[in-house]
């Protein structure tokens, strides 16, 4: 084989080519409608973003094959339920053992594919703490250690700020603190999406009682036994 810079350029594929690559795609699936994303997985002439610009919308270059294609055999996106595509996320992070990046969802045999997910939660990330604060019960996350002095300070109106508004944690920093710590403990590494016991706390290193800040630095993920065995003991 002789090894050339050259390559394919998008915009020197012909239109006509293009129609007979979605034509052997769609005869690989024996006829029936099949998504941009099963286009990726089989095209070896160029992938659905140049389709897209090509013809403008996947149903224009669906429709330019010019065959009665039977309807898909898989849930049209906005019709799969949360429970399912977390189902689907919980098979496949056990499988891998580890939350999985995009190149790995997309090189294992998925029900959904990626952009599914990226489409619902707004972003992959956010759809993997979706599914971690399912796993984790979200709504009984412990903020902070279990035994706390009260802090009283005043806002510049002078209005009392309670000392639970302080130290509580905007979801976008809590799900900044679960990427960095890759959704499991810090201490023993266990993560609730492949063990179901475990519960993870967003917790202070430094305890916001003597006077820790609710930053990103001062944050880490604990899971429900490392944190109160930590209790008010600086980490």
């Amino acid at each position: 084989m002789k090894f050339k810079l050259d390559r394919h350029r998008i915009d020197k594929i012909s239109t006509e080519d293009m129609i007979a690559e979605l034509k052997r795609v769609a005869e690989f699936y024996d006829f029936r409608r099949f998504s941009g994303w099963e286009f990726d997985k089989v095209s070896t002439l160029c992938k659905r973003g140049a389709i897209m610009i090509r013809f403008g919308t996947w149903d224009n270059a669906l429709a330019a094959i010019g065959l009665d294609l039977s309807p898909h055999r898989n849930k049209r996106r906005d019709t799969i339920s949360e429970p399912e595509l977390f189902a689907e996320l919980e098979r496949i992070w056990r499988l891998l053992g580890h939350r999985p990046s995009q190149t790995e969802w997309e090189s294992v045999e998925t029900k959904y594919s990626y952009s599914t997910y990226k489409s619902r939660f707004n972003g992959w990330v956010n759809a993997c703490a979706a599914f971690i604060d399912i796993k984790s019960d979200a709504n009984a996350v412990v903020f902070d250690e279990t035994h706390r002095e009260e802090v009283t300070s005043f806002s510049r109106t002078g209005t009392q700020i309670r000392d639970e508004e302080k130290r509580a944690i905007p979801l976008r920093l809590r799900l900044e603190v679960l990427k960095r710590d890759q959704f499991r403990c810090v201490f023993c590494g266990r993560s609730p999406a492949t063990e179901n016991s475990i519960t993870l706390h967003i917790d202070h290193k430094y305890p916001f009682a003597k006077g820790g800040q609710t930053t990103l630095e001062n944050l880490q993920c604990l899971c429900s036994d490392c944190n109160l065995g930590k209790g008010d003991k600086n980490f």
